[in-house]
């Protein structure tokens, strides 16, 4: 039974991949003909698994899940999706940040077992955009343009392009891991402990060291190449893509730092205050 469901599944791979790769190969996006099948799977799972969370989050934490609003829930489920992610996307960069081919080739070095991973993660910025899309109201704008830029950043990376920077734009879900345990922490009224504030601590420095110290680094340099020209084989107008991507995620980063640092000093030197309502 196995067997025949795979071999029906490689049929229809086979079926409508050269279909994807007349649309998509004229636009320089070799990587959707190539693996659009393992984002649709990786999207799908993800969609399956934010189901299938309320369920077992009642099964396993039925005290702290039960007591939730139906809004938190929904927060809850979302946050826990987000913290597998990131915990997922930060394995593979740090198996990747010393790879030579890459770090020899910035612009063009391509690796064809990390193009895999990235079409993972693609299904689930694919299901973060719509999920902001659905919620706008809830999350805002800001939150859309993030993730509409790792969609499009993604079909870039995947197409052989610039991959390198997909570390470069990936490792700063580190600081993501800790801001969503956070959110749980909170949800589960753990707000005023002090596993929470040593968590927002380690999420505050790794925000800063992370995204500013090696991302809006990395942002800059590729900035000025792209400027200078000194793109090598990678399609320019993709450099140009990913070096305004970079730009507009410091920009994101340094509002966002604005209220983390507010944040940071309600929850570590006024978390019994009326301000720790900002936590």
């Amino acid at each position: 039974m196995a067997d025949a469901l795979l071999a029906g599944y490689n049929a229809l791979v086979h079926s409508i991949s050269p279909l994807v790769h007349r649309i998509f190969d004229t636009l320089h996006l070799t990587g959707v003909g190539k693996y659009w099948h393992i984002m649709l799977v990786s999207l799908a799972v993800h969609h399956l698994v934010s189901r299938t969370l309320p369920h077992l989050s009642k099964l396993m934490l039925p005290g702290v899940y039960g007591r939730l609003s139906s809004q938190d829930k929904r927060a809850w489920s979302v946050s826990v999706l987000c913290l597998l992610h990131c915990v997922f996307d930060v394995c593979f960069v740090v198996a990747y940040l010393g790879n030579a081919t890459l770090a020899g080739d910035k612009m063009s070095g391509r690796n064809g077992d990390l193009e895999i991973y990235l079409s993972i993660t693609q299904g689930y910025y694919i299901w973060d955009m719509v999920l902001c899309i659905k919620n706008y109201k809830d999350y805002g704008p800001m939150y859309l343009v993030h993730a509409a830029l790792g969609v499009y950043a993604l079909l870039i990376l995947t197409s052989g392009h610039l991959q390198y920077y997909s570390l470069v734009y990936l490792l700063p879900e580190t600081s993501s891991v800790f801001l969503n345990i956070r959110h749980l922490l909170k949800l589960a009224g753990k707000s005023n402990t002090a596993l929470y504030k040593a968590n927002f601590l380690i999420f505050t420095v790794t925000f800063i060291g992370v995204r500013f110290g090696f991302e809006a680094y990395h942002s800059l340099l590729l900035a000025v190449k792209t400027y200078n020209g000194d793109t090598g084989l990678a399609y320019y107008p993709f450099a140009c893509f990913i070096a305004l991507m970079g730009i507009t995620l410091t920009a994101l980063n340094i509002i966002w730092l604005r209220q983390i640092l507010t944040a940071t000093y309600y929850t570590l030197f006024k978390s019994n205050s009326k301000g720790s309502k900002t936590q």
